[in-house]
């Protein structure tokens, strides 16, 4: 994995970030996600399912980086609303509409900490009855007590925007992946 850690905080927005990952690390990283994935899915139809919003952009890539036919769908579900921290509950707003009994399932995260939401969309899934389930997440929190198996990058743990993830439905659209400054926060 590359890095391309700053110490450096910018104002972008009128929030102060830090880079965590630039746009050409993400890509790269996605590209070598992509190949192993069509290595071990070889020869099968996949559903790839995003869970919404978070990892929108990361599904659309991913999806493009998987040399294999692949149908996508989403899974929009929230845990953290306007906060910077797990509420700990889920809250399920749109369900996946492809079917998926018998089919191989690759669930696709933003980011995973508490594994909150990972958790109960993998017992949801089971009720669904899919072939397999493999699930990738852009960033895993050093330490989260969940399995991912396949991982971009390794976080500390601070608050991430960018690429997809918000905090209160902002700065989604910035090409990279940064470190909120949450000391600004009373």
């Amino acid at each position: 994995m590359q890095k391309s850690v700053s110490s450096d905080i910018e104002r972008i927005h009128g929030r102060p970030l830090r880079l965590f990952q630039d746009e050409h690390a993400i890509a790269n990283r996605i590209q070598e996600m992509g190949s192993i994935l069509t290595q071990v899915h070889r020869g099968n139809s996949l559903i790839v399912i995003g869970i919404m919003h978070g990892a929108f952009m990361f599904t659309a890539d991913l999806v493009r980086a998987i040399k294999l036919p692949c149908k996508v769908d989403f899974w929009r579900l929230s845990s953290y609303g306007d906060n910077i921290t797990s509420t700990k509950s889920v809250k399920e707003i749109m369900t996946p509409t492809l079917d998926l009994h018998e089919k191989h399932v690759i669930l696709v995260e933003d980011i995973v900490d508490s594994g909150t939401t990972l958790s109960y969309v993998r017992q949801e899934l089971k009720k669904r009855g899919p072939k397999s389930v493999t699930t990738v997440s852009l960033v895993k929190v050093k330490g989260s007590p969940v399995d991912v198996d396949y991982v971009g990058f390794i976080s500390s743990g601070e608050f991430i925007v960018g690429y997809g993830l918000d905090i209160a439905q902002e700065l989604r659209e910035l090409p990279a992946l940064y470190y909120l400054d949450t000391t600004s926060f009373g």
